[in-house]
């Protein structure tokens, strides 16, 4: 059996997420066995990071056909949330899932779940039922989680239509009510901004690098050539998270983008084979 330990902590930064992208090229080296995912040195994950650490075991289960091993003992105090989120039972092997209980007594968890690019419908009723009425969203307006709603079916639909994904979209997400934090991710496996957006502004901006495609697009700029703006999703949410002060990280392209504490920045990925991955990330501070 082939393991790989994750270790340390792992939060929804830079880093972070790199820590599950050496992972994912480390497994990727792997084909027909069982594979140990080993969490007895892990001191914390961001659980909203499931979302990105289970579409790379989707590939890996799909395309290499490994078979998935997590000893339920490993996950205990704060990593028990990989089980109480499903993470821990949708990776194993159908085999060893009676170990695992998609329950949360806390319920501080937005299940992890998988979405159909062309089932709409389902992703309305996942945000509707699980992110907007997670209990650290009782006190925010009606009017702000329209536009929540509003902004991610949209983020949904372009993914759908322009993403070319090999995957289902992936949701996730976390209340912390000590810091008054709601971390929410959705990832899949399909083309991110540079591409598309390269094409379109050859004869314009000409841009060419993945952070400078990735601004063009929160701006609410669109590659539709008939003007339409096609990327006002993105922007409502990364101005909801600018004047609330809140954090909205995309990764697209290889490279990781973050509007924190009202400033952008962003950094590449080190040996980054899968960058195909497409993911947003968003934390809203609960005041």
């Amino acid at each position: 059996m082939v393991a790989y330990k994750l270790t340390g902590n792992i939060y929804t930064n830079h880093k972070g997420v790199q820590k599950l992208n050496d992972f994912y090229n480390f497994a990727n080296n792997y084909s027909n066995c069982w594979f140990n995912l080993n969490l007895e040195n892990l001191n914390w994950i961001d659980a909203n990071l499931s979302a990105e650490l289970f579409l790379y075991c989707h590939l890996l289960k799909t395309k290499n056909r490994l078979c998935f091993y997590i000893d339920y003992s490993s996950l205990k105090g704060h990593l028990n949330v990989l089980s109480r989120n499903g993470f821990a039972y949708h990776t194993v092997h159908k085999n060893h899932r009676k170990h695992f209980k998609v329950t949360d007594e806390r319920n501080s968890v937005i299940q992890l779940k998988a979405f159909k690019l062309d089932d709409a419908d389902s992703f309305v009723n996942y945000i509707n039922d699980q992110l907007l009425k997670q209990r650290g969203l009782e006190q925010v307006s009606k009017g702000i989680k329209d536009k929540i709603k509003s902004s991610y079916l949209e983020i949904f639909d372009n993914v759908g239509i322009h993403a070319n994904s090999l995957t289902p979209i992936f949701a996730c997400g976390q209340y912390f009510p000590e810091q008054g934090e709601l971390k929410f991710t959705l990832t899949d496996f399909g083309d991110g901004f540079l591409k598309k957006i390269a094409n379109h502004t050859i004869s314009t901006t000409k841009i060419k690098k993945p952070d400078k495609a990735i601004s063009w697009a929160v701006q609410g700029n669109s590659t539709k050539d008939n003007g339409e703006k096609g990327g006002n999703g993105l922007k409502k949410i990364m101005m909801y998270c600018y004047q609330s002060g809140g954090a909205l990280s995309i990764v697209s392209d290889g490279c990781f983008w973050s509007l924190d504490n009202k400033k952008i920045s962003s950094q590449h990925f080190v040996i980054c084979r899968n960058s195909f991955t497409f993911a947003i990330f968003l934390t809203i501070f609960i005041r």
